[in-house]
Formats: structure tokens, sequence, C-alpha cells
């Protein structure tokens, strides 16, 4: 079995450097990090997690909570947290709370009973109500994909997001806009989206804003006949919609078949962004707010591993870009 000099001798650093790539220490640098991670991959080096046991400090378990694994962008997120945690020898426990926050409590009140050594977190609106007995518990927690007032995080300038949405389609001549969003998870968005149409002097028609009761957008029964409703609708009155965004690319591609199946063209008829950019946008030409989810990982991966204390809450938000598509855009191809 491979050792730590091992992996030292193979990546050509110290073993002090391996450590500190174990110990997820933020002073090593990404290609010193990746180096490392390749000799380990390449002698099968697996950290021992008894070392740390029996030295009292963690269980070896990080938990992570997610609203769902439905939506392939919180799939992508938990994929590279495991990754994360198998370079440092620890195990990844993952529980879904559907945005429902009392379910949200009930999970984390269960898993800190078992002996997490730290969460990552994309709450409901429970963290407020959990942040004084979650803060006492000395577990470190980072809060994933939102901003967080109480513990760090790592999030993605959303409102950003909506106003590019915003903009592409009002300079591609689009004038009735409409929006498919979650009530209480989407309010932002909406908010900066609709603000930016309406300083052009357009407006958004309440018969084309489609809002989905906060957790419904996250189980596979009921979603499906609420997307379904919308889809009827958009089809029967399509001319009074020219564009719409769609809050996650699960819901977008579901929307774009549906019309099809109608006889309603993506996106001559109907344009269509959504958001995450995930594998399925990308194989369906859904135009989508990219997020680098590998970026927004490691950075919340390192806020509850880091060793040294902090006195400070830190806050990162990283910038989306949109990357267009076929469902927003005509594209012509000529041959020459």
């Amino acid at each position: 079995m491979a050792s730590i000099k091992d992996v030292a001798k193979k990546a050509g650093v110290s073993t002090a450097t391996v450590s500190r790539v174990l110990n997820n220490h933020r002073g090593v640098i990404p290609e010193t990090r990746k180096v490392v991670r390749e000799a380990m991959d390449y002698l099968c080096y697996v950290p021992s997690k008894s070392a740390f046991q029996l030295s009292g400090k963690c269980s070896g378990l990080i938990a992570v909570v997610l609203p769902n694994l439905v939506n392939p962008h919180f799939c992508e997120l938990l994929a590279t947290f495991e990754e994360e945690a198998r370079y440092i020898g620890k195990s990844v426990i993952v529980k879904t709370h559907q945005n429902q926050p009392q379910q949200d409590k009930q999970i984390i009140h269960t898993l800190i009973g078992m002996g997490i050594d730290s969460l990552l977190w994309v709450p409901t609106e429970a963290e407020a109500e959990l942040s004084e007995w979650l803060i006492a518990t000395h577990i470190p927690v980072a809060v994933v994909t939102q901003v967080s007032r109480f513990f760090n995080s790592v999030s993605i300038d959303q409102s950003k997001g909506a106003e590019s949405i915003a903009e592409h389609f009002i300079k591609s001549g689009h004038t009735t806009f409409g929006f498919v969003a979650q009530e209480g998870v989407d309010n932002r968005k909406v908010s900066s989206w609709s603000k930016k149409i309406t300083s052009q002097g357009l407006t958004v028609d309440k018969e084309n804003q489609f809002w989905i009761e906060k957790g419904k957008g996250e189980r596979i029964s009921g979603h499906i006949s609420i997307l379904e409703d919308i889809v009827e609708k958009l089809a029967a009155r399509k001319n009074q919609c020219t564009c719409l965004w769609v809050y996650n690319d699960v819901a977008a591609s579901y929307i774009i078949d549906g019309l099809k199946a109608r006889q309603v063209a993506v996106p001559q008829d109907i344009a269509i962004a959504s958001f995450d950019n995930t594998f399925l946008a990308q194989t369906k030409k859904i135009t989508s707010m990219a997020q680098p989810i590998n970026e927004i990982a490691h950075l919340a991966f390192t806020m509850v591993n880091n060793e040294s204390e902090q006195e400070n809450i830190e806050m990162y938000e990283i910038v989306s870009r949109l990357i267009i598509r076929e469902s927003s855009v005509t594209i012509n191809i000529t041959t020459l």
C-alpha cells in the first residue's frame, strides 16, 4: 500500500506539502494540489480515516444537505463534494429537504446527532431559526449557492444572471415576456428580471407569469402535471408570450419538448432560457446561465475543512455567464 512518502516522491513535492493537500490547506496553489492528487490516484493512495478518528479530531463524515437530486445541478455539486472528500479520506452523507423548512430542521438535527465533522448546506428559510443553535455546536458550516448572514457562503449572483437573460431577450427584439419560477426561491431573480424589462419601457403581463408553489418543483410526482398545465396555457396563446425564462434546465427541457409536441416552434414562436447550464442544457442546446460548479464546491469545501480559526464570516459571490444556444436564437447554417 502506498504511503504519504510515496505520494510526495511521485508528485515531486515534500511530505509536508502532501499533508497540506490532505488537510485542504488554503496555502496550496491549485497547480500543486492537482499534481499531488494525480499522484494519489496513480498510486491508489487512500488517506487513513482511522488516524483522524483515533485522535478525536473527527468522525470522517461530511454532511451535504440539498433541495433535491432531481436537478442535475445538485447532482453535479454533490459529485464534486464527494471527489474533494475522497482526497482527504472522508466520506459524504447526503440528505434532501425538498425545500420544506420542517424537513430541513429535522435533517440538520439528525446529522448533528450523528457526529458529523462539517456541513455543506443549501438551506431553506429554516437557516435563521437554526443558526444560533448550529453555531453553538462549533461544527463548520458553509452555505452553498446562497448568501448567508450567519455562516460562510459561496453564492452565484442570481440577480445579475436574471438581468442577463432579460438583456438577451430585449436585444433579440422581444416585447412580450414570461417566466416560470418557484415561489420563495426565485423571487430575487424575478424582481431583477422585471426591473430590467420595465427600465426599457416594456411590461411583463400577469398572464405570462407562472409561479410554482415552493417545494413542488423539487418533486417528481406532481411536478410534471404542473409543467404540463403551463405548456397547455403557453401553446393556447403562443403569440402573447414570445420569450420565457425557466427556473432550471430540467423544467425548461420539459417545456420545450411539450411546446414542440403542440407545434409551437422554439425559438421561432417562443424563445426559452433557463438557469444552471447542466449537462442537460448542453446536450439539448438550451440557452442557460452557467454556474462554475467545481469552483463553488471547492471554495465551500475549503471553508469547512480549514483548520485555522475564523473571526469573520466569509462570503464569496461568483459571477455566472449566459451561454446562448438554439433554444433562444435561430441559427442559420449555410454551406459555401
